[in-house]
């Protein structure tokens, strides 16, 4: 049991992370920007791996990812005002494009294969309690943002909320768990009217699979972020299952 804490580090961020990526992931879905996380995270990562490659040091790795992260959000919120029909198509093609960038920018690099999947596995494993004391400040800052100020931030300054949070989760957590941590508990409790008990259905669902594909990732010398991802799918539609039955 005492190797297991090694783990904590990692559980921490990702329960501190997921408390600001439901109420986050809950209104891009009602936004009707379902890649909008994805391509923020792929646009973090690409700045981040820019600056690394340049030398440039931690410091600067984080103010080129928020900046590329901030700068995409400004685009992204331009185009839902103006051109609200292809908003989710741009969205798309910003991905693709800036994915395809890094490929092609790390093609001849020795440890290109090992940046990329970095970028989409991240490195969860090894996170220290100096990554939970930065990421946790952010997420827990957002978290008390969002809901005593929700129209505020959760609304009006969604998109600059959303490229800080996924600056900082993406680096961590990898691209593919950002994305499920974000979309699929707002997919699985769709169609509840109650909000209160939808976050908590939420919050519970993705609580336990983060914490079985953690164990799971670990036991098996398996990616984490991947291994999370197929957690938290699984443990989504049992605590859905389960609320369903109790208001039966």
């Amino acid at each position: 049991m005492s190797e297991l804490l090694i783990l904590l580090p990692a559980l921490t961020i990702g329960l501190l992370m997921m408390l600001i990526h439901v109420p986050l992931g809950q209104e891009v879905l009602r936004r009707g920007i379902i890649f909008i996380d994805l391509t923020l995270a792929q646009l973090a990562a690409m700045g981040a791996i820019f600056a690394s490659m340049l030398e440039l040091g931690s410091f600067f790795s984080q103010a080129a990812a928020l900046l590329c992260a901030f700068l995409g959000g400004i685009f992204f919120k331009t185009m839902e005002k103006h051109f609200k029909e292809i908003a989710e198509a741009v969205i798309g093609c910003t991905f693709v494009l800036s994915a395809t960038l890094v490929v092609l920018v790390l093609s001849g690099n020795p440890h290109g294969a090992e940046n990329i999947n970095d970028i989409l596995s991240g490195q969860l494993l090894f996170a220290s309690w100096q990554n939970v004391a930065f990421a946790g400040t952010v997420f827990l800052s957002a978290t008390v943002l969002v809901y005593t100020k929700p129209e505020l931030f959760l609304k009006k300054y969604f998109y600059i909320v959303l490229a800080c949070v996924i600056t900082t989760s993406v680096q961590i957590c990898g691209v593919y768990l950002v994305f499920a941590s974000l979309i699929f508990p707002a997919v699985a409790t769709s169609y509840m009217t109650d909000e209160h008990k939808r976050r908590l259905t939420e919050y519970a669902g993705e609580s336990f699979g983060f914490i079985i594909g953690l164990i799971v990732s670990y036991y098996f010398d398996l990616p984490a972020g991947p291994a999370i991802v197929w957690g938290i799918s699984l443990m989504m539609p049992v605590c859905l299952i389960m609320k369903v039955k109790q208001n039966n």
